[in-house]
């Protein structure tokens, strides 16, 4: 059978579109220079500590020396640490908050202290025999970036903090979920009270709760992390053994934030009679802290334009006086400014790097063949610059690219098993299954969701779309976590099987009477946009009474209603927040997982499935714990619950004048600034 190929017609044009533009385009954006003015409200730069010496280069031939500029495209939704969950708004707060410990390093199982004084084990007396308590010893005399005091009662409230904000779709459940057992606070509130506290939509309603249980449940968040400022000391306490604590507390989610600060701009201050008036906000008025920063790290935030830029500048007034790790940086910054330029438009950004203006940039996949003619040094297949596989392909080139790396990120298709129509909502047209829409539970047959994964060509995608560079996923844990199996079932791309999908859904209605509906990406990921547009046009040459509509909205449009549930599905990617098989399953299977949650899969079908994860946490047995991932992940299958689309290669384009970068699958996109280097 002959298929469309709308989608390809649309990327070429794009590409053409960039290619004219960018033969017009100026030479970019260029940056403010460099400054020594301090930010507003951080201390004079002290003399000491100075950055590590480093070989010479002539700075005529530096562009911006001493600054460093990404260009990228997208947003933060916020920068505060409580309530972030998406790459943009972690990837900044990392440069700025510190956790107890970190990664060493391209390591993702092996730490370095950080805001501790070393990293907590059995041996040296930091974890109980039991692995119920993990104790930190916190630094002394380190301070936040406006003068104040790091204290271990600062780390201790920026935990209960984290958890009790829990607001929707958020990263509370990291913690929540070993520290209490519940995935949420509405389990751990209704577990206190005995009894449900729902609307009349039958959801959760804080202002339905007494007074009493509301101090229960803070009281208990406490409980699970104590504080001794005299001894220096905070301690987790566990409510059962989980082997990837470590790994949490070396990410944002251990991020220490100066109590009196954040109660000085509004937030929450540590009191269990208040706390509920901060449970679940939304940016702006209900979360004031979603615009500034104050953190410990080596970099403060200097502006933030939405939408537009970044600047942060270097902090004179840096803690560490000894390398971070073997070899590594420290003192403070050797970059002193960082500025992140944003714009959709891929034309700029190639405009920008050509001219020297950017230093890295973000290349989306379908216009690497505009960048790569500018390669000098071609690193393949690499996580740093490895001298061992370094390919010169171009004498007159300027940029360096490491490409050929394995991530530990996916972007999958996920279905909403009940969609939200409260005001109204024209993604489903007329709400009904009369050819001139969708009804809300449409995707709950099993047999659409069938459909759609055998309507999906996944050689042409990653072939043609991702050049190549990603493997078809098989489910929500990827290669290189404990739980893939390479042995898995998965879908394949089968029109026969499609249509026979189709034929059946819905008792036949949906073959008989079709439907309408829209699909959704945030602007400017062409391979979503184009995603979209291959189903679009698979589906609808089985049957002209097929008709799904695509729609590019800014990020912000985007991700509020899937998480609202709004969306009839939605196309989102996934970065690990800790190495460990269960972060993986919990955010795509769990009745409390952060995408499944926004699916509203129902209880019957995902309530067996948190029993199991619950059942694999517990397995100490490599071998059994792998074969439980692996019965997880093939009820993932069964059930069709998502288009368990790619997992992909990655690539780093760089101006030669850069060094320091290395591979970390855990690192959002935005690297770890304090590693790297100008001029070196």
């Amino acid at each position: 059978m002959l298929r469309s190929k709308r989608w390809l017609l649309i990327a070429n044009l794009v590409i053409v579109v960039v290619l004219v533009a960018t033969a017009c385009a100026p030479t970019g954006i260029t940056p403010p220079p460099p400054t020594d003015t301090p930010a507003p409200g951080e201390p004079p730069p002290p003399a000491e500590p100075t950055p590590t010496p480093l070989p010479a280069w002539d700075t005529a031939e530096v562009k911006n020396p001493g600054t460093k500029v990404y260009a990228t495209f997208g947003d933060a939704e916020c920068l505060d640490p409580a309530w972030s969950y998406e790459e943009f708004g972690i990837g900044v707060e990392n440069q700025v908050y510190e956790s107890p410990i970190f990664y060493e390093r391209e390591k993702y199982d092996a730490f370095v202290p950080m805001l501790a004084t070393e990293v907590p084990s059995v041996e040296n007396g930091g974890v109980s025999e039991d692995a119920l308590a993990y104790t930190f010893h916190i630094r002394e005399g380190v301070k936040f970036h406006d003068g104040g005091d790091l204290t271990p009662e600062d780390l201790a409230y920026s935990l209960w903090r984290f958890m009790l904000q829990d607001r929707d779709g958020g990263p509370a459940w990291i913690l929540l979920e070993p520290f209490t057992g519940f995935a949420a606070v509405s389990q751990l509130v209704e577990d206190i009270g005995g009894q449900e506290y729902v609307d009349e939509e039958d959801a959760f309603d804080i202002s339905l709760v007494d007074d009493e249980t509301l101090v229960a449940a803070c009281e208990r968040v406490k409980e699970t992390v104590t504080f001794d400022n005299d001894e220096g000391t905070v301690t987790l306490h566990l409510a059962e053994p989980f082997g990837p604590m470590l790994n949490i507390m070396a990410s944002w989610v251990g991020a220490a934030m100066d109590m009196e600060w954040v109660a000085e701009n509004g937030g929450w201050d540590g009191d269990c009679a208040t706390w509920q008036d901060y449970y679940n906000p939304f940016p702006g008025e209900e979360n004031p802290i979603c615009d500034k920063m104050n953190g410990t790290g080596p970099y403060v935030l200097e502006e933030w334009v939405p939408t537009e830029q970044f600047s942060f500048v270097r902090n004179d007034d840096y803690w560490r006086t000894e390398p971070i790790w073997e070899g590594g940086p420290s003192g403070i910054a050797q970059i002193e400014r960082v500025v992140i330029v944003e714009s959709d438009e891929w034309a700029d950004r190639l405009a920008m790097v050509q001219a020297g203006d950017a230093d890295t940039v973000e290349v989306p996949r379908e216009f690497v063949v505009q960048i790569d003619p500018l390669v000098k040094e071609w690193y393949d297949p690499a996580g740093d610059a490895d001298p061992s596989v370094l390919t010169i392909k171009n004498e007159e080139g300027t940029l360096r690219l490491i490409k050929g790396y394995s991530t530990l990120q996916s972007d999958h298709i996920f279905f909403t098993f009940d969609i939200t129509t409260e005001g109204g909502n024209p993604a489903i047209g007329s709400g009904e299954l009369d050819g001139n829409g969708i009804p809300t539970d449409f995707f709950s047959d099993i047999h659409v969701r069938r459909a759609f994964n055998y309507c999906f060509d996944w050689d042409t995608y990653i072939g043609d779309v991702l050049l190549g560079e990603a493997s078809q996923a098989v489910g929500p844990i990827p290669e290189g976590v404990l739980g893939y199996n390479p042995d898995q079932e998965v879908y394949t791309f089968d029109l026969d099987k499609c249509e026979e999908e189709f034929m059946a859904a819905w008792d036949g209605a949906v073959w008989e009477n079709g439907f309408k509906m829209t699909l959704y990406y945030n602007e400017g990921n062409v391979p979503r946009q184009t995603a979209n547009e291959m189903l679009i046009d698979t589906i609808g040459a089985l049957n002209d009474k097929f008709v799904i509509e695509n729609q590019g909205v800014p990020w912000a449009d985007y991700i509020v209603p899937a998480i609202q549930g709004r969306l009839p599905a939605f196309q989102i990617g996934w970065i690990e927040d800790y190495h460990h098989p269960h972060n993986w399953v919990q955010t795509f299977m769990s009745c409390f997982g952060t995408f499944s949650a926004w699916q509203r899969i129902p209880e019957e079908i995902c309530g067996p499935w948190d029993e199991a994860m619950a059942d694999a946490l517990r397995l100490t047995d490599p071998v059994d714990q792998e074969q439980a991932y692996f019965e997880l992940v093939n009820e993932g299958y069964e059930q069709a619950i998502d288009i368990f689309i790619q997992q992909s290669l990655g690539r780093h384009y760089e101006q030669l004048w850069m060094s320091g970068w290395y591979q970390n699958p855990v690192y959002t996109k935005i690297h770890y600034w304090y590693a790297l280097a100008k001029g070196s």
